[in-house]
């Protein structure tokens, strides 16, 4: 019998982005087979997916659960380094967005689609990392310290800030 987890739900959701994230492996791993078209609707896909689903779920995290977490772990800026992360990890969605509005001029470029596929390789590691992170170090705090109803009211939050 499994335990259960307090924090299940920001988990089940984590495993439901995860094809998300790896999606840009396989995006990298294609661009250079790709045609104008094909490039122009993938990358904007992703662009796409990453600023309207994976931007406002660190929004959310860092409105709602990183306090939650410094709060259980009387840990004031316990979380820096996550916030840190989100910081980079809009950059290089913001750096992958310029890319993607230069491939409807540029494609087929062998220079732009190298680097389209460094930044999706790059990018895809920074999240699998953070979303370990999340999971191994941080949710476990909450899962100490959050009975099953505290941990409901904050994912409520956190799907509330999410979609302002």
């Amino acid at each position: 019998m499994t335990e259960h987890r307090p924090t299940e739900p920001l988990r089940s959701e984590h495993r439901d982005l995860l094809p998300h994230l790896l999606a840009l492996d396989t995006a990298a791993n294609e661009t250079a087979g790709w045609d104008r078209n094909t490039a122009v609707a993938t990358l904007g896909d992703l662009v796409g997916f990453l600023r309207g689903h994976l931007v406002p779920h660190a929004t959310a995290e860092e409105a709602v659960l990183y306090p939650a977490v410094e709060e259980a772990m009387a840990a004031p800026g316990a979380t820096a380094t996550m916030r840190a992360d989100h910081v980079e990890i809009v950059a290089r969605i913001d750096r992958l967005a310029e890319a993607a509005a230069a491939v409807e001029q540029r494609w087929p470029d062998a220079e732009l689609a190298r680097d389209v596929a460094h930044q999706l390789v790059g990018l895809s590691a920074i999240l699998q990392l953070h979303f370990r992170k999340e999971e191994e170090v941080l949710l476990p705090v909450l899962d100490a310290n959050l009975d099953t109803d505290a941990a409901a009211a904050l994912f409520t939050r956190m799907g509330e800030v999410a979609h302002q």
